[in-house]
């Protein structure tokens, strides 16, 4: 009588048992790359987020403009205002205008900081719509976690100020640049020197298709001559 090989059920709990514990152990490495993979994914997020609040700030300041504007009881507000109570306030180039509208490409920007919180504010047309409490700003949060934040100016000798523009000088126009000095949470102290343009156009000549509405130089009598004679030789 032949005897027949198989597994004893001790030998099949002991395999089941190795499976069972390699399968946990290749959960648990699975759980912490999945978890890791969204630790990044938030600080990407966060970090983008960081970024264009910064870019935001940097364009408002790079196109600030050298133009005042007047409030709704027509009193005249400087072209930039920086330090003290209010953080920023100036008026910019470059915003756009999708339908051609008949004005200039100007907005006002205020900037505040509200606790942790760095917000930003627009407001078009300029004049006459500042300090309007009949259509109170619209505020909008760029950067959150601001543990510090501060701004210095610079005039046109390298003398710097913490508020513009200076009491002394209260026509001064546009810084000739500006510091910023901010940090933010869980990230290194930054600092950005962000210069002014004194000269920025107000307006941007509208650029015509080539060959299309293009001036045509006009000819001087020499040529128009020349050219007869030589349109009267071919004829001939």
């Amino acid at each position: 009588m032949s005897r027949q090989s198989g597994f004893t059920l001790l030998e099949l709990l002991v395999a089941i048992a190795i499976f069972a514990l390699v399968a946990v152990m290749a959960y648990g490495g699975l759980d912490t790359v999945i978890h890791q993979s969204g630790i990044v994914q938030d600080e990407t997020a966060k970090l983008g987020v960081r970024q264009h609040g910064l870019l935001r700030l940097q364009q408002d300041l790079a196109l600030a403009v050298d133009r005042p504007v007047r409030d709704a009881l027509g009193g005249q507000i400087p072209s930039f205002m920086g330090g003290g109570v209010d953080l920023l306030s100036l008026t910019r180039l470059g915003v756009a205008n999708p339908w051609g509208e008949p004005r200039a490409q100007l907005a006002r920007v205020f900037w505040r900081l509200t606790g942790d919180r760095l917000e930003r504010a627009e407001r078009t047309p300029v004049d006459g719509t500042v300090n309007d409490s009949a259509h109170p700003l619209v505020w909008h949060e760029l950067l959150r976690g601001v543990a510090h934040l501060k701004l210095t100016f610079y005039d046109a000798h390298n003398q710097a100020f913490e508020i513009w523009p200076p009491p002394n000088q209260p026509n001064a126009g546009l810084p000739k640049a500006t510091e910023v000095a901010i940090t933010l949470a869980q990230m290194p102290p930054l600092r950005m020197t962000i210069p002014q343009v004194a000269n920025w156009p107000v307006t941007m000549p509208a650029a015509s298709a080539a060959g299309v509405g293009a001036a045509q130089p006009t000819p001087s009598p020499a040529q128009g001559s020349t050219a007869n004679n030589a349109a009267k030789g071919g004829g001939q």
